[in-house]
Protein backbone atom coordinates (compact mmCIF):
# COMPACT_ATOMS: atom_id res chain seq x y z
CA UNK A 1 0.00 0.00 0.00
CA UNK A 2 2.85 2.36 0.87
CA UNK A 3 4.46 1.73 -2.55
CA UNK A 4 1.22 2.71 -4.28
CA UNK A 5 0.99 5.94 -2.29
CA UNK A 6 4.61 6.65 -3.12
CA UNK A 7 3.93 6.29 -6.87
CA UNK A 8 0.90 8.64 -6.65
CA UNK A 9 2.94 11.24 -4.79
CA UNK A 10 5.75 11.01 -7.34
CA UNK A 11 3.31 11.43 -10.24
CA UNK A 12 1.78 14.54 -8.64
CA UNK A 13 5.21 16.07 -8.15
CA UNK A 14 6.03 15.50 -11.84
CA UNK A 15 2.75 17.15 -12.89
CA UNK A 16 3.40 20.15 -10.63
CA UNK A 17 6.92 20.48 -12.06
CA UNK A 18 5.57 20.56 -15.63
CA UNK A 19 2.79 23.12 -15.01
CA UNK A 20 5.06 26.21 -15.38
CA UNK A 21 5.97 25.03 -18.88
CA UNK A 22 2.37 25.59 -20.02
CA UNK A 23 2.69 29.33 -19.43
CA UNK A 24 5.87 29.49 -21.51
CA UNK A 25 3.96 28.28 -24.58
CA UNK A 26 1.49 31.23 -24.43
CA UNK A 27 3.42 33.42 -26.88
CA UNK A 28 3.57 31.05 -29.83
CA UNK A 29 1.56 33.42 -32.08
CA UNK A 30 2.80 36.75 -30.73
CA UNK A 31 3.55 39.62 -33.11
CA UNK A 32 6.06 42.39 -32.49
CA UNK A 33 4.62 45.90 -32.58
CA UNK A 34 7.32 47.12 -34.95
CA UNK A 35 6.01 44.61 -37.50
CA UNK A 36 2.41 45.84 -37.33
CA UNK A 37 0.48 48.66 -39.06
CA UNK A 38 -2.11 49.74 -36.48
CA UNK A 39 -5.40 50.64 -38.17
CA UNK A 40 -7.53 53.25 -36.34
CA UNK A 41 -10.26 53.83 -38.95
CA UNK A 42 -11.71 52.01 -41.98
CA UNK A 43 -13.74 53.21 -44.94
CA UNK A 44 -15.81 50.80 -47.02
CA UNK A 45 -17.70 51.62 -50.21
CA UNK A 46 -18.81 50.08 -53.50
CA UNK A 47 -17.44 50.89 -56.93
CA UNK A 48 -19.68 51.33 -59.97
CA UNK A 49 -18.75 47.78 -61.02
CA UNK A 50 -19.86 46.36 -57.66
CA UNK A 51 -16.43 45.71 -56.14
CA UNK A 52 -15.42 46.87 -52.68
CA UNK A 53 -13.37 50.03 -52.26
CA UNK A 54 -11.47 49.96 -48.97
CA UNK A 55 -9.33 52.51 -47.18
CA UNK A 56 -7.34 52.08 -43.96
CA UNK A 57 -6.18 54.87 -41.66
CA UNK A 58 -2.85 53.68 -40.26
CA UNK A 59 -0.94 55.30 -37.40
CA UNK A 60 2.45 56.59 -38.49
CA UNK A 61 5.33 55.41 -36.29
CA UNK A 62 6.58 58.46 -34.38
CA UNK A 63 3.73 60.59 -35.71
CA UNK A 64 2.16 60.86 -32.25
CA UNK A 65 5.16 62.41 -30.52
CA UNK A 66 4.40 65.97 -31.65
CA UNK A 67 1.76 68.08 -29.92
CA UNK A 68 -0.86 70.04 -31.80
CA UNK A 69 -0.40 70.56 -35.52
CA UNK A 70 3.20 71.76 -35.44
CA UNK A 71 4.86 68.39 -35.94
CA UNK A 72 6.77 67.76 -39.10
CA UNK A 73 5.41 64.25 -39.49
CA UNK A 74 1.88 63.28 -40.45
CA UNK A 75 0.08 61.46 -37.62
CA UNK A 76 -1.40 58.88 -39.98
CA UNK A 77 -1.49 57.75 -43.57
CA UNK A 78 -4.35 56.25 -45.59
CA UNK A 79 -4.01 53.24 -47.88
CA UNK A 80 -6.69 52.36 -50.44
CA UNK A 81 -7.45 49.12 -52.27
CA UNK A 82 -10.15 47.63 -54.49
CA UNK A 83 -11.23 44.01 -54.21
CA UNK A 84 -14.07 41.55 -54.76
CA UNK A 85 -14.37 40.72 -51.03
CA UNK A 86 -13.38 42.49 -47.82
CA UNK A 87 -11.05 39.71 -46.69
CA UNK A 88 -9.32 39.75 -50.07
CA UNK A 89 -8.88 43.50 -49.84
CA UNK A 90 -7.24 43.30 -46.41
CA UNK A 91 -4.72 40.72 -47.61
CA UNK A 92 -4.26 42.47 -50.96
CA UNK A 93 -3.27 45.65 -49.12
CA UNK A 94 0.00 43.91 -48.22
CA UNK A 95 1.21 44.99 -51.67
CA UNK A 96 1.14 48.62 -50.43
CA UNK A 97 1.68 48.43 -46.66
CA UNK A 98 5.13 47.31 -45.46
CA UNK A 99 3.68 45.92 -42.22
CA UNK A 100 0.81 43.58 -41.37
CA UNK A 101 -2.46 45.42 -40.85
CA UNK A 102 -3.66 45.16 -37.24
CA UNK A 103 -7.36 45.88 -36.65
CA UNK A 104 -7.82 45.49 -32.89
CA UNK A 105 -7.57 49.27 -32.40
CA UNK A 106 -10.13 50.33 -35.03
CA UNK A 107 -12.20 53.13 -33.48
CA UNK A 108 -14.38 54.18 -36.42
CA UNK A 109 -15.77 52.43 -39.51
CA UNK A 110 -17.29 54.68 -42.19
CA UNK A 111 -19.62 53.19 -44.80
CA UNK A 112 -20.14 54.90 -48.16
CA UNK A 113 -23.60 55.82 -49.46
CA UNK A 114 -23.17 53.59 -52.52
CA UNK A 115 -22.54 50.63 -50.25
CA UNK A 116 -25.40 51.60 -47.94
CA UNK A 117 -27.85 51.77 -50.84
CA UNK A 118 -26.63 48.47 -52.30
CA UNK A 119 -26.85 46.67 -48.95
CA UNK A 120 -24.68 46.27 -45.85
CA UNK A 121 -25.39 42.66 -44.82
CA UNK A 122 -22.34 41.29 -46.63
CA UNK A 123 -20.06 43.71 -44.78
CA UNK A 124 -21.28 42.60 -41.38
CA UNK A 125 -20.79 38.95 -42.21
CA UNK A 126 -17.08 39.75 -42.39
CA UNK A 127 -17.11 41.66 -39.10
CA UNK A 128 -18.86 38.78 -37.35
CA UNK A 129 -16.27 36.27 -38.59
CA UNK A 130 -13.18 38.38 -37.99
CA UNK A 131 -11.33 37.75 -34.73
CA UNK A 132 -9.53 41.10 -34.86
CA UNK A 133 -12.05 43.85 -35.68
CA UNK A 134 -13.80 45.03 -32.54
CA UNK A 135 -17.60 44.90 -32.60
CA UNK A 136 -17.58 47.96 -30.34
CA UNK A 137 -16.12 50.19 -33.06
CA UNK A 138 -18.26 53.24 -33.88
CA UNK A 139 -20.15 52.97 -37.17
CA UNK A 140 -21.02 55.92 -39.44
CA UNK A 141 -22.45 56.48 -42.92
CA UNK A 142 -20.69 59.00 -45.16
CA UNK A 143 -23.00 61.68 -46.49
CA UNK A 144 -22.10 63.84 -49.46
CA UNK A 145 -18.47 62.70 -49.67
CA UNK A 146 -16.50 59.53 -50.31
CA UNK A 147 -15.75 57.69 -47.04
CA UNK A 148 -12.03 57.42 -47.82
CA UNK A 149 -11.87 61.22 -48.02
CA UNK A 150 -13.58 61.50 -44.63
CA UNK A 151 -11.02 59.29 -42.88
CA UNK A 152 -8.22 61.21 -44.63
CA UNK A 153 -9.32 64.56 -43.18
CA UNK A 154 -6.87 66.29 -40.85
CA UNK A 155 -8.46 67.80 -37.75
CA UNK A 156 -7.26 70.16 -35.00
CA UNK A 157 -7.07 69.24 -31.29
CA UNK A 158 -6.66 65.50 -31.96
CA UNK A 159 -3.66 64.03 -33.76
CA UNK A 160 -5.68 60.99 -34.84
CA UNK A 161 -8.74 61.84 -36.88
CA UNK A 162 -10.48 58.64 -35.74
CA UNK A 163 -10.20 59.78 -32.11
CA UNK A 164 -11.66 63.17 -33.04
CA UNK A 165 -14.65 61.64 -34.84
CA UNK A 166 -15.28 59.22 -31.98
CA UNK A 167 -15.11 62.05 -29.45
CA UNK A 168 -17.38 64.27 -31.52
CA UNK A 169 -19.94 61.50 -31.89
CA UNK A 170 -19.96 60.74 -28.16
CA UNK A 171 -20.17 64.43 -27.21
CA UNK A 172 -22.90 65.20 -29.75
CA UNK A 173 -24.92 62.22 -28.54
CA UNK A 174 -24.53 63.37 -24.94
CA UNK A 175 -25.24 67.09 -25.35
CA UNK A 176 -27.23 67.63 -28.56
CA UNK A 177 -29.12 64.39 -29.30
CA UNK A 178 -29.63 64.65 -33.05
CA UNK A 179 -27.17 61.80 -33.65
CA UNK A 180 -26.21 58.76 -31.64
CA UNK A 181 -23.24 56.46 -31.17
CA UNK A 182 -23.95 53.18 -32.98
CA UNK A 183 -21.52 50.29 -32.66
CA UNK A 184 -21.03 47.43 -35.13
CA UNK A 185 -22.61 44.99 -32.70
CA UNK A 186 -25.79 47.13 -32.51
CA UNK A 187 -26.30 46.86 -36.26
CA UNK A 188 -25.47 43.15 -36.39
CA UNK A 189 -28.15 42.39 -33.79
CA UNK A 190 -30.78 44.40 -35.66
CA UNK A 191 -29.91 42.79 -38.98
CA UNK A 192 -30.36 39.36 -37.41
CA UNK A 193 -33.46 39.96 -35.27
CA UNK A 194 -36.84 40.33 -37.02
CA UNK A 195 -39.11 43.27 -36.21
CA UNK A 196 -36.47 45.99 -36.09
CA UNK A 197 -34.30 47.81 -38.64
CA UNK A 198 -30.94 49.49 -37.93
CA UNK A 199 -30.15 53.19 -37.83
CA UNK A 200 -26.65 54.68 -38.18
CA UNK A 201 -25.49 58.27 -37.65
CA UNK A 202 -24.07 60.22 -40.59
CA UNK A 203 -20.68 61.87 -41.08
CA UNK A 204 -20.31 64.97 -43.28
CA UNK A 205 -17.45 67.17 -44.42
CA UNK A 206 -18.49 70.82 -44.27
CA UNK A 207 -16.45 73.42 -46.17
CA UNK A 208 -13.54 73.17 -48.59
CA UNK A 209 -12.95 69.46 -49.06
CA UNK A 210 -9.67 69.95 -50.96
CA UNK A 211 -8.14 71.69 -47.95
CA UNK A 212 -9.15 68.85 -45.62
CA UNK A 213 -6.08 66.75 -46.52
CA UNK A 214 -3.56 69.60 -46.53
CA UNK A 215 -1.46 69.98 -43.40
CA UNK A 216 -1.24 73.74 -43.94
CA UNK A 217 -4.94 73.99 -43.07
CA UNK A 218 -4.13 73.12 -39.44
CA UNK A 219 -1.84 76.14 -39.24
CA UNK A 220 -4.86 78.43 -39.59
CA UNK A 221 -6.84 79.60 -36.57
CA UNK A 222 -10.04 78.81 -38.50
CA UNK A 223 -9.60 75.84 -40.83
CA UNK A 224 -11.87 76.19 -43.91
CA UNK A 225 -13.63 72.89 -43.19
CA UNK A 226 -14.82 70.65 -40.38
CA UNK A 227 -16.21 67.16 -39.88
CA UNK A 228 -19.72 66.90 -38.48
CA UNK A 229 -21.51 63.90 -36.99
CA UNK A 230 -25.16 64.61 -37.74
CA UNK A 231 -28.35 63.13 -39.21
CA UNK A 232 -29.33 59.47 -38.84
CA UNK A 233 -29.61 56.98 -41.70
CA UNK A 234 -32.52 54.54 -41.66
CA UNK A 235 -32.32 51.14 -43.31
CA UNK A 236 -34.83 48.67 -44.70
CA UNK A 237 -33.81 45.06 -45.30
CA UNK A 238 -30.19 46.10 -44.94
CA UNK A 239 -30.36 48.93 -47.49
CA UNK A 240 -30.32 52.70 -46.98
CA UNK A 241 -33.92 53.95 -47.14
CA UNK A 242 -33.61 57.60 -46.10
CA UNK A 243 -32.40 60.05 -43.46
CA UNK A 244 -33.70 61.56 -40.24
CA UNK A 245 -32.57 65.16 -39.96
CA UNK A 246 -32.87 67.85 -37.30
CA UNK A 247 -36.08 67.58 -35.28
CA UNK A 248 -36.95 64.25 -36.90
CA UNK A 249 -33.64 62.79 -35.68
CA UNK A 250 -34.37 64.05 -32.18
CA UNK A 251 -37.88 62.58 -32.36
CA UNK A 252 -36.39 59.21 -33.33
CA UNK A 253 -34.05 59.28 -30.33
CA UNK A 254 -36.95 60.18 -28.03
CA UNK A 255 -38.80 57.01 -29.10
CA UNK A 256 -35.62 54.91 -28.84
CA UNK A 257 -35.02 56.27 -25.30
CA UNK A 258 -31.63 57.66 -26.30
CA UNK A 259 -32.09 61.31 -25.34
CA UNK A 260 -29.45 62.22 -22.79
CA UNK A 261 -29.53 66.00 -23.14
CA UNK A 262 -30.62 68.56 -25.71
CA UNK A 263 -31.67 72.18 -26.12
CA UNK A 264 -35.22 73.03 -27.23
CA UNK A 265 -36.15 76.61 -28.09
CA UNK A 266 -39.64 77.71 -27.04
CA UNK A 267 -41.61 80.91 -27.71
CA UNK A 268 -41.72 83.82 -25.32
CA UNK A 269 -43.38 87.24 -25.60
CA UNK A 270 -44.03 86.83 -29.29
CA UNK A 271 -40.49 85.60 -29.95
CA UNK A 272 -40.48 82.07 -31.46
CA UNK A 273 -37.11 81.24 -29.87
CA UNK A 274 -37.33 83.36 -26.74
CA UNK A 275 -36.56 80.60 -24.21
CA UNK A 276 -33.82 77.98 -24.39
CA UNK A 277 -34.74 74.91 -22.35
CA UNK A 278 -32.16 72.24 -21.56
CA UNK A 279 -33.31 68.63 -21.23
CA UNK A 280 -31.43 67.13 -18.27
CA UNK A 281 -33.21 63.79 -17.97
CA UNK A 282 -35.47 61.77 -20.26
CA UNK A 283 -37.00 58.31 -20.18
CA UNK A 284 -39.31 56.75 -22.76
CA UNK A 285 -41.49 53.68 -22.47
CA UNK A 286 -43.25 52.19 -25.50
CA UNK A 287 -46.36 50.01 -25.31
CA UNK A 288 -47.69 48.09 -28.32
CA UNK A 289 -50.96 46.29 -28.94
CA UNK A 290 -52.77 44.76 -31.90
CA UNK A 291 -56.50 45.34 -32.34
CA UNK A 292 -58.43 44.18 -35.41
CA UNK A 293 -55.14 43.65 -37.22
CA UNK A 294 -53.96 47.23 -36.63
CA UNK A 295 -50.84 48.11 -34.67
CA UNK A 296 -51.37 50.63 -31.90
CA UNK A 297 -48.40 52.20 -30.15
CA UNK A 298 -48.39 54.31 -27.02
CA UNK A 299 -45.18 56.29 -26.49
CA UNK A 300 -44.82 57.67 -22.95
CA UNK A 301 -42.09 60.27 -22.44
CA UNK A 302 -41.03 61.54 -19.01
CA UNK A 303 -38.53 64.41 -19.02
CA UNK A 304 -37.01 67.05 -16.78
CA UNK A 305 -35.48 70.31 -17.91
CA UNK A 306 -33.88 73.57 -16.83
CA UNK A 307 -34.24 77.02 -18.34
CA UNK A 308 -30.86 78.08 -19.67
CA UNK A 309 -31.66 81.38 -21.44
CA UNK A 310 -34.49 83.90 -21.59
CA UNK A 311 -34.62 86.65 -24.23
CA UNK A 312 -37.91 88.27 -23.17
CA UNK A 313 -39.71 89.48 -20.04
CA UNK A 314 -40.84 86.02 -19.01
CA UNK A 315 -42.08 85.81 -15.38
CA UNK A 316 -39.96 82.91 -14.16
CA UNK A 317 -41.48 83.09 -10.65
CA UNK A 318 -45.02 82.65 -12.00
CA UNK A 319 -46.11 79.01 -11.75
CA UNK A 320 -48.95 79.43 -14.26
CA UNK A 321 -46.51 80.86 -16.81
CA UNK A 322 -44.13 77.94 -16.23
CA UNK A 323 -46.99 75.44 -16.70
CA UNK A 324 -47.80 77.17 -20.00
CA UNK A 325 -44.16 76.79 -21.04
CA UNK A 326 -44.30 73.09 -20.15
CA UNK A 327 -47.37 72.68 -22.36
CA UNK A 328 -45.52 74.28 -25.27
CA UNK A 329 -42.59 71.95 -24.55
CA UNK A 330 -45.01 69.04 -24.70
CA UNK A 331 -46.31 70.14 -28.10
CA UNK A 332 -42.75 70.49 -29.42
CA UNK A 333 -41.69 66.99 -28.31
CA UNK A 334 -44.87 65.41 -29.66
CA UNK A 335 -44.30 67.17 -32.97
CA UNK A 336 -40.72 65.83 -33.18
CA UNK A 337 -41.85 62.27 -32.44
CA UNK A 338 -44.73 62.35 -34.92
CA UNK A 339 -42.38 63.74 -37.58
CA UNK A 340 -39.97 60.84 -37.02
CA UNK A 341 -42.82 58.30 -37.11
CA UNK A 342 -44.17 59.71 -40.39
CA UNK A 343 -40.74 59.54 -42.02
CA UNK A 344 -40.29 55.91 -41.00
CA UNK A 345 -43.83 54.98 -42.05
CA UNK A 346 -43.33 56.60 -45.46
CA UNK A 347 -40.45 54.16 -46.02
CA UNK A 348 -42.28 51.26 -44.29
CA UNK A 349 -39.24 50.58 -42.12
CA UNK A 350 -39.69 49.81 -38.43
CA UNK A 351 -36.55 51.41 -36.99
CA UNK A 352 -38.26 51.76 -33.60
CA UNK A 353 -38.43 48.01 -32.95
CA UNK A 354 -42.21 47.86 -32.46
CA UNK A 355 -42.27 44.54 -34.34
CA UNK A 356 -39.67 43.08 -32.00
CA UNK A 357 -41.86 44.08 -29.04
CA UNK A 358 -44.83 42.26 -30.61
CA UNK A 359 -42.65 39.21 -31.28
CA UNK A 360 -41.57 39.03 -27.65
CA UNK A 361 -44.99 39.65 -26.09
CA UNK A 362 -47.14 37.69 -28.58
CA UNK A 363 -44.92 35.26 -30.53
CA UNK A 364 -47.83 33.32 -32.08
CA UNK A 365 -49.48 36.48 -33.34
CA UNK A 366 -46.14 37.68 -34.71
CA UNK A 367 -45.71 34.57 -36.88
CA UNK A 368 -48.85 35.44 -38.81
CA UNK A 369 -47.82 39.09 -39.22
CA UNK A 370 -44.08 38.92 -39.90
CA UNK A 371 -44.35 38.59 -43.69
CA UNK A 372 -46.48 41.75 -43.95
CA UNK A 373 -45.10 43.70 -41.02
CA UNK A 374 -43.87 46.58 -43.18
CA UNK A 375 -47.46 47.33 -44.26
CA UNK A 376 -48.81 46.90 -40.73
CA UNK A 377 -46.16 49.30 -39.40
CA UNK A 378 -46.84 51.84 -42.16
CA UNK A 379 -50.50 52.03 -41.04
CA UNK A 380 -49.83 51.96 -37.28
CA UNK A 381 -51.58 54.39 -34.96
CA UNK A 382 -49.01 56.08 -32.73
CA UNK A 383 -50.05 58.19 -29.74
CA UNK A 384 -47.69 60.15 -27.50
CA UNK A 385 -48.07 61.03 -23.83
CA UNK A 386 -45.61 63.58 -22.48
CA UNK A 387 -44.79 64.49 -18.88
CA UNK A 388 -42.29 67.33 -18.61
CA UNK A 389 -41.21 69.23 -15.51
CA UNK A 390 -39.09 72.38 -15.44
CA UNK A 391 -36.85 71.88 -12.41
CA UNK A 392 -34.76 75.03 -12.31
CA UNK A 393 -34.84 78.49 -13.84
CA UNK A 394 -31.18 79.36 -13.30
CA UNK A 395 -29.36 81.64 -10.86
CA UNK A 396 -31.83 84.52 -11.33
CA UNK A 397 -35.46 84.60 -10.23
CA UNK A 398 -36.30 87.17 -12.90
CA UNK A 399 -34.88 87.66 -16.36
CA UNK A 400 -33.01 90.87 -17.16
CA UNK A 401 -35.72 91.74 -19.67
CA UNK A 402 -38.45 91.39 -17.04
CA UNK A 403 -36.58 93.60 -14.58
CA UNK A 404 -36.05 96.22 -17.26
CA UNK A 405 -39.75 96.20 -18.19
CA UNK A 406 -40.87 96.38 -14.56
CA UNK A 407 -38.67 99.45 -14.01
CA UNK A 408 -39.88 101.07 -17.20
CA UNK A 409 -36.40 101.03 -18.72
CA UNK A 410 -35.66 101.27 -22.41
CA UNK A 411 -32.88 100.00 -24.55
Amino acid sequence: MSAFVHRIATSMLVVLALLPLLAVAGCWNSREIDKLAIVTAMAIDRTDSGDFELAFQVVMPGGQSHAGGSGTEMPFTVYGIKSHTLFEGIRKASKQVPRQLFFSHVQVVVLGEKLAKAGIREVFDFFERSHEVRLTSMLLVARGAAPDKLISTLVPLERLQASAVLGEGQLSSKLWSEATVVEIDDVVRKLINPGVEPTISGLKLIGKDKAAIEKQSLEQSRPPYHLEVSDIAMFKEGKLAGWFEGNAARGLLFVLNRIRSSIMNLSCGGMPDGVALEIIKSKTKNEVSIKDGQLRVHVVVNTEGNIGEVKCGFPLDNLDALRGLEREWEDAVKSDIQLAVRKAQQKSTDVFGFGMMVQRSQPRLWKGMESRWDKIFANAEVNVTFHGIIRRTGMRGKSLMEERDSKGGSS
